[in-house]
């Protein structure tokens, strides 16, 4: 990251962001941007940061009225590290300006920037990165944090993560949370798909190698793997890197371009079952996926194909009458003894008849 020289173009774009604030996430983004921040407090707690080294908070890009900034800083001391506000050292603004502003909040900070926020008595170690979606669609909602943290003294990035979930607030719909055979099966079709669309892609052209991330949302690296299948039947080299997030995918080819000519990102935004029907015997579902992709050029950064990749198909579920039955009774039992009763006067009354019918 290189220091800006126009220090008063920085100061300009913060002014801006302070006048005019992008608007607060609604009740339902919240609450799952609520849930996702747990995710992450679990996932501190385990990271092997030393708890004791000072952690301040950098502003998040996409956060929005820095309700995620709150929400972390929490977190952040429930995970049982020490949380210091890096705003109350009069360095800390002056650092801000001088950062690029849109570069810093997404990239792995470098030696240089890490140098400058060297100059801080409190902070010892930077939490950082991107609020990458918090979005709602119908009844779907889906939110993605990438995170990082570095150490100011050894220059070194620590720890990154990424973390995605999927909510549904709707009565009758629900997300999937284990793949059985169906839903993979859905899953594939969804991805044959981008197959021709890959072939198709005019900014491909040049490209050979194409690193793989996992995708946000994904369960079991499922349908990771079913992009590098995808990527396999086109004229593309599909390649791991070993790293979980975008950022750090993008530091290590800036550093080793060889390892791929192109990266290949995305989320798994909705994988979900929605009941459309109900009978006495059976329930009818309709299951839904969407997978949303990215390739980025290594060289220039441009999105080279970018494509959302979606699918639908009913499915029908037999219900275990005998077993629904006895559900019923349990929560129903005084109209369940009074439906017996009519069962048993009606099958003694048609006995009784059938007997008297008997020739003598």
């Amino acid at each position: 990251m290189k220091l800006h020289i126009g220090l008063m173009t920085a100061a300009a774009v913060l002014t801006l962001g302070q006048i005019a604030p992008a608007a607060a996430f609604s009740g339902d983004i919240a609450q799952a941007l609520q849930a996702t921040v747990s995710e992450v407090e679990n996932a501190l707690s385990s990271s092997g940061l030393p708890a004791r080294e000072p952690i301040s908070l950098l502003l998040l890009s996409g956060d929005r009225d820095r309700y995620v900034e709150g929400l972390l800083k929490n977190a952040v001391t429930a995970a049982g590290l020490t949380y210091v506000e890096g705003t109350s050292d009069p360095v800390w603004d002056e650092i801000l300006r001088q950062v690029e502003w849109d570069e810093r909040k997404e990239d792995i900070l470098d030696p240089a920037t890490l140098t400058a926020f060297g100059r801080l008595k409190a902070t010892r170690l930077l939490l950082y990165g991107t609020v990458r979606s918090a979005s709602k669609e119908g009844n779907r909602i889906y939110v993605e944090l990438e995170l990082h943290v570095s150490s100011i003294e050894t220059k070194q990035h620590l720890w990154g993560r990424t973390f995605a979930r999927r909510t549904y607030v709707a009565d009758r719909m629900r997300g999937i949370v284990a793949l059985d055979e169906p839903v993979r099966a859905l899953l594939r079709a969804t991805m044959d798909a981008g197959v021709s669309s890959l072939r198709s892609a005019p900014k491909l052209g040049d490209v050979r190698s194409v690193a793989v991330l996992p995708l946000g949302g994904d369960i079991d690296r499922y349908v990771t793997g079913l992009a590098q299948d995808m990527l396999s039947e086109t004229d593309l080299y599909p390649k791991e890197l070993d790293v979980p997030t975008l950022a750090e995918a993008r530091a290590l080819l800036q550093d080793q371009p060889e390892k791929a000519d192109a990266v290949l990102y995305g989320a798994v935004r909705d994988l979900s079952e929605t009941m459309e029907s109900e009978t006495f015997d059976e329930t009818v579902y309709k299951v839904s996926a969407e997978v949303q992709l990215r390739i980025q050029s290594v060289m220039t950064g441009d999105v080279l194909w970018s494509e959302t990749l979606a699918k639908t198909e009913m499915r029908s579920e037999s219900k275990d009458v005998g077993w629904d039955l006895w559900i019923w009774a349990k929560d129903n039992p005084t109209v369940a003894v009074i439906a017996a009763g009519v069962v048993v006067v009606v099958f003694g009354a048609r006995a009784l008849f059938k007997a008297a019918q008997r020739p003598r």
